[in-house]
């Protein structure tokens, strides 16, 4: 029985470990860029509690993903350094979030530019990219041999 992302890995601790410390450190630099950087938080309607408790929630269900896409066999197989598809797999999963947060009208910025554009973009992709190097920083330092190649 061949599965994309073999149960055992989601079981070991270092799966937790990686999928909470990155969604962690995902969190507090989105919070560091759009509520003390650029101030965009105090601009959003919603009340503050509510905002932030969501974005926790949805920066838990992005490290899980990014997690798993890492753990992936078909990745694992095209892609046998852990830190290289790391690099693809933050930048990719950005550029795609992005796009549908744009899509649905997600944005803190109240006069859309290019300029904006770009850097709101550029962000997301330091952010996730962060976050898929330190899960793959960890699952280095866990590893037992014959499972992951540096």
């Amino acid at each position: 029985m061949n599965k994309s992302v073999s149960l055992g890995a989601m079981r070991s601790g270092r799966f937790y470990v990686a999928w909470i410390t990155a969604a962690g450190l995902m969190y507090l630099l989105f919070y560091l860029f759009h509520g003390v950087l650029t101030n965009d938080i105090l601009k959003i309607s919603i009340p503050k509690t509510i905002f932030l408790s969501v974005a926790a929630v949805v920066y838990l269900l992005l490290g899980f993903g990014l997690n798993v896409l890492l753990e992936a066999t078909f990745f694992k197989k095209e892609v046998k350094s852990v830190y290289t598809r790391a690099l693809i797999a933050g930048p990719v999963t950005a550029i795609f979030l992005y796009a549908v947060a744009m899509i649905v009208g997600i944005s803190f910025s109240a006069k859309f530019t290019l300029f904006n554009m770009l850097i709101d973009i550029g962000w997301q992709i330091v952010e996730q990219t962060v976050g898929t190097i330190v899960i793959a920083f960890i699952k280095v330092i866990t590893f037992t041999p014959d499972e992951i190649e540096v």
